[in-house]
């Protein structure tokens, strides 16, 4: 334990694999060690239970750029972590309403922005919409239809086994069951991390803990605006006559609701992030008063579901797919979005000690992990980002360091569309 690591990650998901990944392939056969400290085991925590969508779309051109290539990479990952994982591409119908005070319009810019960075993403006519689904969707005048060709499918359990066989491959460290207690730092950075298995040095830290960075580095002075939001997930029973296979995966901001037929016979569904400012704050006041904090995701209570809970998922199924009649319930369970005040994430160096990282998702890590990896690895090898085209500053953890958390959100966020 008392070897010095080149660099330490906080946090066994998918994004703390993927920057170690990356870190380690730039070391090649260097001397120093990439360790990951994970309190349960490697992708125990949200990664498990993650939807698995890959998606390029988003309200911020940096964000969408970055998934867009975030997409290659997960279609030819080997060269990046040393194992492939199996994908689909059923491409995405997105559902919004075009109303006067549905914003409509915003719509419109972000067909246009996605376009600019060369991603697909465009109207659809509603005889479009039934052909892509084969007559499954019900449409009505007063919305409208974009699809994006390039979104992904994964399957959470397969992304696991490929983060725990690529850090075999690439000689990682991992430390698991093992918790972080304290820090021993100077004014310049973190020299060592005091966990229940000992203390661990390092060169570098990348912070991957999600919604646990709060708790963690809250003891050294830090400030890390991360809270859990609840979402619910639920599947149910299908056919090929009510839900034909390879029909693309649904995206419908009108029921507030992820579709997707998975593993043959289900249709899975979620619902999307909250983008209502109160009921991000809401999130934050519940995490100020959750003695359990992040670990509330491990709570065997997750696993169930209320009557009311599973009436509105049945009513939303039926609303979108008349020909199901009667939803069959086959299970569900409570995961959680980490989020931050304006539902962005958090990527790049520390401003106060200058050999910590960030690397927190806000509820959409996996589908940026492999690019979020190799700019982190950037960072820490090269002291720069070395994509030109990519500029992390919209992301920094700067942002939050002159506002009061409590009014962040009313005065900065969600001042246009954000997906």
């Amino acid at each position: 334990m008392n070897k010095l690591n080149h660099t330490v990650v906080i946090g066994g998901g998918c994004l703390g694999a993927a920057c170690a990944f990356s870190v380690q392939r730039r070391l090649g056969n260097n001397r120093h060690k990439v360790a990951i400290i994970e309190k349960k085991v490697l992708g125990a925590g949200l990664s498990s239970r993650h939807s698995a969508i890959v998606r390029s779309a988003n309200a911020s051109p940096m964000a969408a750029r970055m998934a867009k290539m975030a997409t290659q990479y997960w279609k030819n990952l080997k060269p990046l972590w040393g194992v492939n994982i199996p994908y689909e591409q059923p491409g995405a119908i997105w559902i919004a309403e075009n109303t006067p005070d549905s914003r409509a319009e915003s719509w419109t810019a972000l067909e246009q922005m996605l376009q600019q960075e060369g991603i697909g993403f465009a109207m659809l006519a509603h005889r479009d919409v039934m052909d892509l689904s084969r007559q499954a969707l019900k449409t009505v005048p007063d919305e409208i239809y974009y699809y994006e060709p390039d979104v992904l499918q994964l399957d959470s359990p397969q992304i696991l086994n490929a983060m725990q066989t690529a850090a075999k491959k690439n000689r990682i460290d991992v430390l698991e069951h093992c918790e972080v207690i304290d820090f021993a730092h100077a004014e310049q950075g973190i020299s060592a991390i005091n966990t229940s298995q000992g203390k661990i040095f390092a060169e570098h830290v990348i912070n991957a803990a999600g919604a646990w960075s709060a708790e963690l580095f809250g003891g050294i002075g830090l400030s890390i605006p991360v809270a859990l939001e609840p979402v619910y997930a639920a599947n149910f029973l299908v056919s090929a006559d009510d839900i034909p296979e390879g029909m693309p995966i649904i995206a419908d901001y009108v029921n507030q609701a992820y579709f997707r037929r998975w593993r043959g016979s289900i249709l899975h569904m979620h619902q999307p992030r909250s983008r209502n400012a109160k009921d991000i704050a809401r999130s934050f006041s519940r995490a100020v008063m959750n003695p359990e904090g992040a670990n509330v995701i491990y709570d065997a209570l997750s696993f169930n579901v209320t009557h009311q809970q599973l009436d509105s998922y049945m009513g939303k199924v039926t609303n979108r797919f008349p020909k199901i009649g009667k939803p069959v319930y086959a299970g569900g369970y409570h995961s959680f979005f980490d989020i931050t005040p304006d539902l962005k994430f958090i990527l790049g160096p520390d401003t106060q000690l200058t050999n910590l990282y960030h690397c927190l998702g806000a509820g959409q890590a996996l589908k940026y992990a492999p690019i979020f990896g190799e700019i982190i690895a950037d960072l820490i090898i090269e002291g720069n980002v070395t994509a030109k085209s990519i500029d992390i500053a919209e992301f920094s953890i700067d942002r939050f360091s002159n506002n009061d958390i409590s009014q962040f959100w009313q005065s900065n966020a969600l001042k246009k569309n954000s997906l």
